[in-house]
């Protein structure tokens, strides 16, 4: 599993971008740096997410797959709302790509992969 390190880089409020808005993921790559989708179908682990806001309660939830694509669901439940999730390339300068339920989307920066 590799843990990837990522802060937001654009969003609707925040067109610059804000250091204190961190997106954390724990998955699984493929060699060409790609979610690896056949290592989640026999993973019998969630993998985690965290986002840390400097102004808010971290908060914790797990990626899923739906359909083809990937989408974060809050820990809470499964009743939560998805946020679609794009990632094409997971490597430090890449981004991913979040869209909320009512369709803003929040841009990070990959920071570092481990």
């Amino acid at each position: 599993m590799a843990k990837v390190l990522s802060l937001l880089a654009q969003s609707a409020g925040q067109p610059n971008g804000d250091t204190g808005m961190g997106l954390e993921l724990t998955v699984c790559l493929t060699p060409n740096a790609h979610l690896d989708s056949a290592a989640f179908e026999v993973s019998p682990l969630p993998w985690p997410v965290r986002r840390t806001w400097r102004d808010r309660e971290e908060w914790h939830g797990e990626l899923v797959r739906v359909d083809d694509g990937w989408a974060i669901r809050a820990a809470r439940g499964d009743n939560e709302p998805l946020w679609d999730v794009t990632a094409r390339i997971v490597r430090p300068g890449e981004y991913i790509t979040l869209r909320r339920p009512d369709g803003e989307e929040l841009m990070f920066r990959i920071v570092g992969v481990e």
